[in-house]
């Protein structure tokens, strides 16, 4: 994750020195369909406890690093203030933890993958510039699936529950001009929603999870 932080860094800095000096900024009325990807890594409530007839484990890890992607619209209702509607995707990778049951020490696989519908937004600061700096927001709907499988001795135990939380984000962006129509940017962003885990785990509840994403994006004007 720290290497493609640094790539996007490095991405961004090199494209920021070859923007056209006449591109023009943000003006009212301007719309933009972007398309982003990065990766996604967790900041809290990545761990919960695990219990079932067949076994225990503590703290098991559901959130690691993801793959993140989606697509936007933004219509700008003055050159600081665009509003739209976003889909974003991050699929989390698998993690095995070590699960106790009858006297064994098995395995325990764990995934999560977060599908959201928001609506979006942003506030640019200094809109007639060539290089923009703004801050993203989005409130909307998740679809939160969680699966585990425990592989003990001539078992295989699996379960999966999907939840629809309410998710948010915000975060900070970067963007350049690229010609008079594309648009390329980096973004950081903050999410958090709330899971209930009662149907995955025994004595589960309302769990509070956020993660991190860095997004490259590729907008087009019109």
């Amino acid at each position: 994750m720290k290497k493609m932080i640094l790539f996007a860094v490095l991405v961004g800095m090199m494209i920021s020195f070859s923007l056209p000096a006449s591109a023009r900024g943000i003006e009212k009325g301007d719309q933009t369909a972007s398309i982003f990807f990065g990766g996604a890594v967790s900041v809290s409530g990545a761990e919960i406890d695990f219990e079932a007839p067949w076994g225990t484990a503590s703290s098991v890890s559901i959130l690691e690093g993801a793959v993140s992607y989606g697509a936007q619209y933004l219509y700008a209702l003055n050159p600081y203030i665009a509003v739209g509607a976003e889909f974003n995707a991050n699929n989390f990778e698998s993690t095995t933890d070590t699960v106790w049951g009858y006297g064994y020490e098995e395995s325990l696989t764990s995934k999560m993958d977060v599908y959201s519908l928001f609506v979006a937004g942003r506030l640019t600061t200094n809109p007639s510039h060539v290089i923009r700096f703004y801050i993203p927001f989005g409130l909307g709907v998740a679809a939160a699936k969680s699966s585990m499988t425990a592989n003990i001795p001539d078992i295989v135990a699996s379960g999966s529950e999907t939840d629809y939380p309410f998710i948010y984000y915000a975060g900070l962006g970067v963007e350049g001009n690229m010609g008079e129509n594309w648009i390329f940017g980096l973004e950081m962003r903050h999410s958090k929603f709330s899971m209930d885990t009662s149907k995955l785990v025994k004595d589960g509840g309302d769990e509070d999870f956020s993660f991190l994403s860095f997004l490259f994006k590729l907008s087009y004007r019109f």
